[in-house]
């Protein structure tokens, strides 16, 4: 609800600006202004996908915006805009461009590992979902996402694996994926938390399970399906020995098309 909070009011912002109302380009000076007004990164970045681009990306130009403290993630943003237009011009798809119209089109519902230098697809599966009465102490109740098997098919060598993902344009990275930890059961399976309490009940990976990570916009957004941008998600701290699961919460998308299950993704990985 926050998520969806947060665009409704980034798509108000963005109706008001005048940028907008005569479809003028938008030029690196809006940008700055932007920033000045200490208007959130997130909508700053909603602003420069929507808008028509007239952006300077000269040397000369990236250095204003960089000597304005604009950062980094707006400049690429403005960088791969103007990439859009010049794409559009010769009739590409861009990174803005439908699944339909590119062969190239990456699927929302796919993530791509990079094991070290080899790139490998990887598959999801669908939690089971065990609760637990008093499991957190008297009166508590807790539920458990549970994957069958004590270990994960996949194997990976490299301790800090990337994961290349389609996400949603007006969606907040950091509150669409999460790299979690599982605990080995004796009975077989694979679990972590994701809810419970004691005389109310939370929802959400237990913080002790998260891998904290950092997502970066990929250079070249070729493959992005339309409303969609491509984000390569590294951990931040080397992955210890265990399982894990990339897990994609795309319940929480209400598009037509993908994700029709309604149920979070999770891609489940292992490291010995």
């Amino acid at each position: 609800m926050r998520m969806i909070f947060a665009s409704l009011v980034a798509a108000l912002m963005l109706a008001a600006m005048p940028a907008f109302a005569d479809d003028k380009p938008m030029t690196n000076q809006d940008v700055i202004s932007m920033v000045k007004a200490k208007m959130s990164e997130n909508t700053i970045l909603m602003a420069i996908r929507a808008a028509k681009p007239g952006f300077d990306t000269s040397a000369n130009g990236l250095i204003k915006l960089s000597s304005a403290s604009v950062p980094d993630t707006i400049v690429q943003a403005v960088i791969e805009a103007n990439g859009r237009k010049g794409s559009d011009a010769k009739g590409g798809g861009g990174g803005g461009g439908s699944a339909a119209s590119s062969a190239n089109a990456a699927n929302p519902e796919e993530v791509t590992m990079y094991d070290g230098g080899t790139k490998v697809p990887m598959r999801y599966l669908a939690p089971q979902m065990r609760a637990a009465a008093r499991a957190l102490g008297f009166g508590g109740y807790a539920q458990y996402a549970v994957l069958n098997g004590t270990a994960a098919t996949l194997r990976v060598k490299d301790k800090k694996p990337s994961f290349v993902v389609a996400i949603p344009s007006n969606a907040q990275p950091e509150s669409y994926y999460t790299i979690a930890s599982f605990a080995v059961r004796k009975n077989g399976s694979r679990e972590v938390l994701v809810g419970g309490g004691y005389m109310s009940y939370s929802t959400g990976i237990n913080k002790d399970r998260v891998m904290k990570a950092t997502a970066v916009q990929e250079p070249n957004q070729g493959a992005a399906p339309k409303n969609y941008i491509m984000y390569r998600v590294t951990p931040d701290a080397p992955l210890p020995a265990g399982e894990y699961a990339f897990i994609l919460y795309n319940s929480q998308v209400k598009v037509a098309g993908y994700f029709a299950s309604g149920l979070d993704s999770y891609f489940d990985f292992g490291i010995d």
